[in-house]
């Protein structure tokens, strides 16, 4: 008799933990979608003839030294992206870029 309780019960029990699994995954989800969300955001740096001292690679303010020409269209507010060959890209302004002597980022 006990037996056929359990055997009731059984299905319940199983689809209880079934149910409990999938939270994991879409926490998970949301992580890997947030982080996509980021490479998409750096994605979004665009050549413009901007010009950088060669320095390590990183995102630097137009007032930062690492910035010598803010290329068409750019400003010294804006934040763009400096390679160690001097490269550069822009990816716009951004108001700590605004805030005089303390800009930031000025690098890695």
């Amino acid at each position: 008799m006990q037996l056929s309780k359990v055997a009731f019960f059984l299905p319940l029990i199983a689809s209880t933990f079934a149910v409990a699994v999938p939270d994991a995954g879409l926490k998970e989800a949301a992580v890997l979608q947030a982080k996509r969300n980021d490479f998409e955001k750096r994605q979004n740096c665009v050549p413009n003839g901007c010009k950088c001292n060669p320095v390590p690679q990183g995102q630097y303010c137009g007032w930062c030294s690492a910035v010598t020409n803010p290329g068409n269209g750019g400003s010294w507010s804006d934040v763009f992206e400096c390679n160690p060959s001097g490269g550069c890209c822009r990816y716009g302004p951004r108001s700590s870029c605004n805030v005089w002597p303390n800009f930031s980022p000025c690098g890695p």
